[in-house]
């Protein structure tokens, strides 16, 4: 029999946010030499659900008197019953940026459909090979969940039992318990949570005042009005052992990349007559305990605003600190969960039909505190997924979503010595060529960064 988990308040955020605005679904992607086994890649999936259970899911059909969402997560005996929406496509059938927008454009069926769906494109990956497409729902992870199941669904289809989480999704829960407040008085009266709470909606709310930039557009008149495009860069060597290896301290790695966006948003700007006085990145922040960063598929991720001024952009590295200022303080975990306790201050018995409605204040006069940008960085990722092991090649692609009032996006990611960045963004923003040369824009920018240290 299935178990019941209601929603998180992060869940039933993200959940309500992509249904009044747009899809959030994360992109996990391999271009790969295997020529992919479907049937074989459909049992992968079904083994991967077993160690993640949310990923074979499905969303209790909720009435609007409801106050919560519910996971219905499958028991070992329904996951051997799962059938996933995994498509097979040819290049002859459409271009690989129709099959990314059919894999990663649309909105998931919660209540019909599990939260991963997957395109075999054939032919598209390296050397003749398969490219996997894999889209993953965000309300139901995160991009460390999405590293999670990846791995978990590639290690199974080359017959390796995937590696186990010493927490289970169930017992994951209690990490989010540790966060909230005991009562909303507690909460109030917990002077280091208080205040926490209050320089977050007071750094929000500074947005209405101070709005981000916004990216300038540029595309041609036939540009499509509506979906993604995505572009990948590798990080050069020496570039990176810069980076690694000869930062000021306090500056991490992934302040400069920080920067490097800043500086390019700011440089592309300025090329089309458009001011950039503030920029505003969203970075998203893992809550999980330390000792287990890269543990269990969930959605535990919350997000700050990384901003600069013109003034601190004069001197790249004035930026790189201004940066790191700001990063060293809301990367401390009390500090990141202090909105998850702020929504927990609200009471449980709000009804859904009203939660529903609340991300309509993101129209409008709301626009203004969405950030420019968004950057997710995984880190040095202990192992890259890989369908073929060792002796094949592959090519990774890994972005966060992004929307109307937030046009692009870049994930990273790092394993051994390669760091790669894919931008997916807002094909009515960016046109093809203008996004190529935005993406060489940030990484000049890291350049631009590391070298003014």
């Amino acid at each position: 029999m299935s178990e019941a988990i209601p929603f998180s308040m992060i869940e039933e955020s993200v959940y309500h946010i992509e249904q009044k605005h747009t899809a959030w679904n994360i992109q996990a992607e391999l271009e790969t030499t295997t020529t992919i086994d479907v049937d074989r890649l459909h049992e992968a999936a079904r083994t991967a659900c077993k160690y993640h259970p949310v990923v074979g899911a499905r969303m209790k059909q909720a009435a609007l008197a409801d106050s919560q969402y519910v996971w219905e997560l499958p028991n070992e005996e329904e996951i051997d019953d799962i059938e996933f929406n995994i498509e097979v496509v040819d290049t002859d059938d459409m271009s690989v940026e129709e099959a990314q927008n059919r894999a990663y454009f649309r909105n998931f069926d919660l209540t019909e459909e599990r939260p991963m769906r997957a395109i075999v494109y054939r032919g598209a990956g390296i050397d003749g090979g398969d490219r996997l497409m894999v889209s993953l729902n965000h309300a139901a992870v995160d991009g460390v969940g999405t590293l999670q199941f990846t791995q978990a669904v590639c290690q199974a289809y080359r017959g390796e039992e995937p590696w186990g989480d010493s927490v289970s999704f169930e017992d994951s829960r209690a990490w989010l318990d540790d966060l909230e407040p005991s009562s909303v008085l507690d909460g109030l009266n917990l002077l280091n949570d208080g205040i926490d709470v209050i320089d977050k909606v007071a750094r929000q709310l500074q947005n209405t005042v101070d709005e981000p930039a916004r990216i300038a557009e540029d595309r041609d008149d036939d540009e499509p009005d509506w979906g993604w495009r995505f572009t990948r860069r590798v990080l050069d060597d020496d570039v990176t052992e810069k980076v690694v290896n000869n930062r000021p301290e306090g500056v991490s790695v992934n302040d400069v990349f920080l920067t490097g966006q800043h500086l390019a948003i700011e440089r592309w700007n300025e090329e089309h007559g458009k001011k950039a006085r503030k920029i505003s990145t969203m970075m998203p922040i893992n809550i999980r305990p330390e000792d287990h960063f890269y543990s269990v598929a969930g959605m535990y991720t919350m997000f700050e605003s990384i901003h600069t001024r013109k003034k601190h952009r004069e001197n790249p590295m004035d930026a790189a600190r201004e940066i790191a200022e700001q990063t060293s303080k809301v990367k401390e975990r009390d500090r990141a969960s202090a909105p998850y306790k702020l929504m927990r201050m609200f009471p449980d018995a709000i009804p859904l039909s009203l939660k529903q409605q609340l991300p309509e204040l993101l129209r409008g006069p709301g626009e203004r505190l969405w950030d420019t940008a968004m950057l997710t960085n995984m880190g040095k990722i202990p192992m890259m997924p890989s369908l073929s092991g060792e002796g094949g090649q592959e090519r990774p692609w890994f972005t966060p979503p992004v929307w109307k009032g937030t046009p692009v996006g870049i994930g990273v990611a790092t394993y051994g010595d390669q760091v790669t960045f894919t931008m997916r963004h807002r094909r009515e923003v960016l046109g093809e060529d203008a996004a190529e040369t935005f993406s060489d824009y940030f990484l000049d920018g890291i350049a631009r960064a590391i070298d003014a240290a």
